[in-house]
């Protein structure tokens, strides 16, 4: 969608809010008034709108405005960084910029979200295998026994990957599902993301000859 002027974005919060409140579009008479502008200066208005992406309509039909694909996903979803592999601790101390992004719905994530692919083992008997797309949150309120974390044992030895959290009185276990990787045992366990959702994207085998 190309950038829209102040007035047009003005514009498209009405149609928006209008199409919120009654499930249809206004018409171009209502725009016109809220506007303080003539009809044919709606019409030209909403055309505008047309032109750049932010809108569709059928100029055969009355009330025929509806927000274009592009308009709809920024609306109903965020976008959230991707990291290429397992983050490390100081790429997530500040704010986040890894120049790769993936969108997914504002019902699902929060602005504290970020995703990684995964390249560790460390799941593959739960099903999380290398390749597939870690989304995650820092909403620590999602932080229970038994939810997957990437965490930092305080071992600078040691990579961040994905891990089964297990508070004890005492001390913390970051427990693994593969049956060739130890358990982690902590007193000092930094929790830098509570798993959400896997993607993992299928691909077709090619087609004989």
């Amino acid at each position: 969608m190309k950038e829209l002027s102040a007035r047009q974005k003005e514009i498209l919060a009405f149609i928006r809010g209008y199409i919120d409140d009654n499930g249809i579009s206004p018409s171009f008479a209502e725009i016109a008034e809220a506007f303080s502008f003539s009809v044919p200066a709606a019409h030209y208005a909403v055309e505008a709108l047309a032109r750049k992406g932010a809108i569709d309509r059928d100029g055969s039909l009355a009330r025929s405005i509806t927000l274009s694909p592009a308009e709809r996903d920024e609306r109903e979803n965020m976008p959230v960084p991707l990291f290429p592999s397992e983050p490390m601790p100081e790429d997530l101390s500040g704010e986040i910029a890894t120049g790769q992004w993936i969108y997914e719905r504002k019902s699902m994530v929060d602005s504290s979200a970020f995703a990684f692919r995964v390249t560790s083992e460390s799941m593959k008997d739960g099903g999380i295998l290398p390749g597939d797309i870690a989304l995650m949150t820092r909403d620590t309120g999602r932080l229970h026994n038994g939810a997957i974390v990437l965490a930092d044992s305080g071992e600078s030895n040691e990579r961040m990957e994905l891990r089964r959290y297990h508070r004890l009185p005492s001390y913390t276990l970051l427990i693994p599902e593969n049956e060739i990787m130890g358990e982690r045992k902590s007193m000092y366990v930094t929790v830098y993301g509570i798993l959400i959702a896997i993607r993992r994207s299928y691909e077709l085998p090619a087609a004989r000859s």
